[in-house]
């Protein structure tokens, strides 16, 4: 008897000792942080008009990066959250896109994979669409998510991407789609880029609270910065359009004062594929981009390898231009695009017959550049909180 007693009394130890481990790891969150997308943004470098349509706009995409070893004890606090998201916050804040993070997930087990899709459900309800970002599609965690079917459904209500910029961008082009049906509503002119998914589309048609928060939000962007500036820019030819629109929220000067910088700047065509500069170049040119998409590839030391896309109406290549020091990107046409360049003979002419003008693109550089810098930094904590 004495025997049977020892082994019934490790075998309750062990009972025991797993009971705590999920009791004690059960405790311990899944979600390592969650914000909306005002916060978290895409590194896409754009336009200053639609960066404040995002700011508010972006409030409709949610981001929950989740951490650790994924299981039916620490999934539960997962659902409750998102339950609680969309039951007790969906009324005051209505979201559209909710990123689930899995980059720092070391694993996921079978009830906890069933659980993605129960959140898809439930999401689905609401129209909300799931976004599975940080892993990938034939790892171990991507084929236990395919394996229960969270990507079978085949009505584009989730999605997944590789990292989480990638997500955001996408989210982003989405939700810039209604300032586009906005622009043209309103009869703005139409330089805002036509980018994202077909998402939006049964929102267009019928009327719901994210829809018209959206309109709203749309509607007041255009607002402060004035319709009537856009019609009259309109008429002007390139490359002033492109200086007062690139310029408007940077810089108070008139259009008559950019009008004497028009000379000074040369258009150039690039191919898709071609490069613009190099990594360690000597900088030779200031770019403004009239229409396509520009890729800027970095090496950091805090994170690596690191790209940014430049869209239509902002600026490339001011601060080691102006600075006289070397490019720190390698920068190539991920479309075909047209640029307005200002290269360093031309500057030079500048700045001796227009001084004033040479020091309004000196104080626009350093703006654009603190923007960027902040845009970098928050992306450098977002990822590594």
């Amino acid at each position: 008897m004495g025997a049977w007693d020892f082994v019934i009394g490790i075998l309750v130890g062990i009972l025991l000792a797993c009971v705590s481990f999920v009791l004690q790891t059960s405790r311990v969150s899944a979600i390592r942080n969650s914000l909306p997308g005002s916060i978290a943004a895409s590194t896409v470098r754009r336009h200053p008009l639609q960066n404040r349509f995002l700011q508010d706009a972006g409030k409709q995409i949610y981001v929950m990066r989740l951490a650790g070893y994924l299981f039916f004890g620490t999934i539960v606090g997962v659902e409750k959250q998102i339950r609680t998201l969309l039951l007790d916050k969906f009324e005051r804040d209505p979201i559209r896109f909710l990123i689930l993070d899995l980059q720092n997930v070391d694993g996921v087990d079978f009830s906890a994979a069933e659980a993605f899709t129960r959140i898809s459900r439930i999401l689905r309800v609401k129209g909300v669409v799931l976004i599975i970002c940080g892993i990938s599609v034939d790892g171990e965690m991507g084929k236990a998510l395919c394996n229960v079917g969270l990507f079978a459904g085949g009505d584009d209500t989730v999605r997944f991407f590789e990292t989480l910029n990638s997500a955001l961008e996408h989210c982003e082009n989405d939700l810039l789609l209604s300032l586009y049906q906005q622009r043209t509503s309103l009869a703005v002119p139409d330089y805002v880029p036509k980018q994202g998914g077909p998402s939006l589309s049964s929102e267009i048609i019928y009327s719901s609270p994210r829809r018209t928060q959206l309109q709203q939000v749309a509607t007041t962007t255009f607002g402060e910065q004035g319709l009537s500036s856009y019609t009259r820019w309109q008429e002007y030819e390139q490359p002033l359009q492109l200086l007062v629109q690139t310029f408007s929220t940077v810089s108070d000067k008139p259009e008559d004062f950019w009008r004497c910088a028009v000379s000074f700047f040369e258009r150039k065509d690039f191919p898709a594929g071609s490069i613009l500069y190099k990594r360690d170049e000597m900088a030779d040119g200031f770019y403004l981009l009239e229409s396509g998409m520009l890729k800027a590839e970095y090496i950091l030391p805090q994170l690596g390898k690191f790209s940014e896309l430049i869209v239509e109406g902002t600026t490339c290549g001011e601060l080691p231009f102006f600075s006289g020091t070397k490019r720190t990107a390698t920068t190539s046409a991920e479309r075909d695009c047209v640029t307005w360049m200002l290269n360093q003979a031309r500057w030079e002419e500048l700045q001796r017959s227009q001084p004033e003008i040479a020091q309004e693109l000196l104080k626009i550089s350093l703006k654009l550049t603190s923007e960027r810098m902040d845009a970098i930094t928050k992306h450098m904590l977002l990822t590594s909180s």
